[in-house]
């Protein structure tokens, strides 16, 4: 192996760890939240008097916490591979997993505090734990950034697979900055729809990624990439600033700002759902016997319409769980796409022909069963009927069932395994070759 190659596959398999620290914090996260809905504990009550600060809370937890380890890991494996450069060290990676751990754990510990000032006080401590974390992968983003030596119009992803690590900086900053100022008006709203949008942008990567240049279908022209995504900031920029405003509103009417911050997100979701291009995608995916790919990130990329369904028709819900459109895209294409880009990465390591790969049914038809939950849950409540504890039990049960059974996948295929796993991915192999030619 020549000189570059080795440089580039220095952080090959790290992801391991990664996944390890993901699985292991989201069984505590499902644990300790299991045991407050079935004990009723003080964090119940302190969630319905202080429901917006604690859905930030728990949107932090999840999207920057065991979500944000699987994210990095992928990063740290791969992205080196693709761009030829080596912008991270052990050291970095280590400080990441180690500051995140210690975020996440001291969110737990604050869900069993007796009282809302010491739950609110410990949660600050652990998302400013979280955000460090995140700030940490600043660095590493710029230098792949500055060192990457594959041209954007060369890249079946284009310049967007770099636009996460050059965010990371500012992103932990605000999420951080927004929960230190959460008692101005609008300012945790405004967190809020950033971490959503910073994950669809997420979702949107991961997905041309699979289609794209996982599996070379061609969905999108890379030259047309950075248009496309320009657009989609656009859209993904209003929700953010229309969400701010309507959270300085404070009203419990429908405005014209509260219904442009539903519009917005409608559209925002439903623009990433036709870039990726669903109707090659489905064909290539179902037609003539169907041609291997991820079954649950095809899957989330077919939730987003109904994500967006419940954007544009939030104004019609009597009552809103962290708002519909929030809701239904995190519980399901989010975690779907992460989780299932996260599996098949490790099963390339594992060098798996693509066409023999065995699909989790149990976990997809977990979430399939609380995608029906959440549709049912939100069509009910737009007919006047809020007592739907059954749609949101059998919702709440089959996420945390499916996210049991992929955190066990997780455990079991890094901590348990004994299965020799190739240091360089199957398909990323082919970076190395195209660039020891050159």
């Amino acid at each position: 192996m020549s000189k570059f190659s080795s440089l580039k596959t220095s952080s090959a398999g790290s992801y391991l760890g990664f996944y390890a620290v993901s699985a292991l914090t989201t069984a505590m996260f499902i644990c300790a939240f299991l045991w407050h809905l079935l004990s009723g504990s003080p964090f119940r009550a302190a969630f319905e008097a202080e429901y917006l600060a604690f859905i930030y809370i728990v949107i932090a937890w999840v999207g920057l916490g065991w979500l944000m380890c699987l994210i990095a890991g992928i990063g740290f494996d791969i992205l080196p591979l693709i761009h030829g450069s080596k912008p991270f060290h052990e050291n970095a990676m280590r400080q990441f997993l180690i500051i995140n751990f210690a975020g996440q754990s001291v969110l737990c510990i604050a869900t069993f505090m007796q009282t809302i000032e010491k739950m609110l006080e410990f949660s600050t401590v652990g998302i400013s734990f979280l955000c460090l974390s995140v700030l940490l992968l600043g660095g590493p983003g710029r230098r792949l950034s500055k060192e990457s030596m594959v041209p954007s119009k060369d890249d079946e992803v284009g310049y967007a697979s770099l636009i996460p690590g050059l965010v990371f900086p500012f992103f932990g900053s605000f999420i951080l900055g927004c929960w230190l100022y959460r008692e101005t008006a609008g300012v945790l709203e405004l967190g809020r729809s950033f971490m959503i949008m910073f994950f669809l942008l997420i979702t949107l990567i991961m997905i041309v990624s699979h289609f794209n240049r996982r599996l070379n279908w061609q969905v999108i022209d890379p030259k047309k990439v950075g248009v496309r995504f320009g657009l989609f900031f656009a859209l993904a920029l209003a929700h953010i600033l229309f969400a701010f405003l309507a959270g300085r509103e404070n009203s419990d009417d429908i405005t014209l700002i509260v219904q442009m911050q539903n519009i917005t997100l409608g559209l925002a979701m439903i623009w990433v759902f036709i870039m990726c291009n669903p109707v090659k995608i489905t064909r290539m995916a179902l037609t003539k016997g169907g041609m291997a790919h991820s079954r649950p990130i095809f899957a989330a990329l077919w939730m987003l319409p109904f994500s967006s369904f419940h954007a544009f028709n939030a104004a019609s819900y009597t009552s809103r769980p962290g708002m519909p459109g929030y809701a239904t895209f995190l519980c399901t294409s989010a975690l779907l796409c992460i989780w299932g880009y996260a599996w098949y990465l490790h099963e390339d390591h594992l060098h798996i022909n693509i066409h023999k790969r065995r699909v989790n049914w149990l976990f997809i038809g977990s979430f399939f069963t609380a995608f029906v939950a959440i549709q049912l849950l939100f069509l009910e409540n737009a007919r006047g009927d809020v007592d739907n504890q059954t749609e949101q039990m059998i919702w709440i049960a089959s996420s945390l069932f499916g996210s049991v059974v992929i955190a066990f996948n997780f455990v079991r295929m890094t901590l348990l395994s004994l299965q020799p796993w190739q240091r360089i991915p199957m398909f990323y192999g082919r970076y190395l070759q195209d660039n020891s030619d050159n």
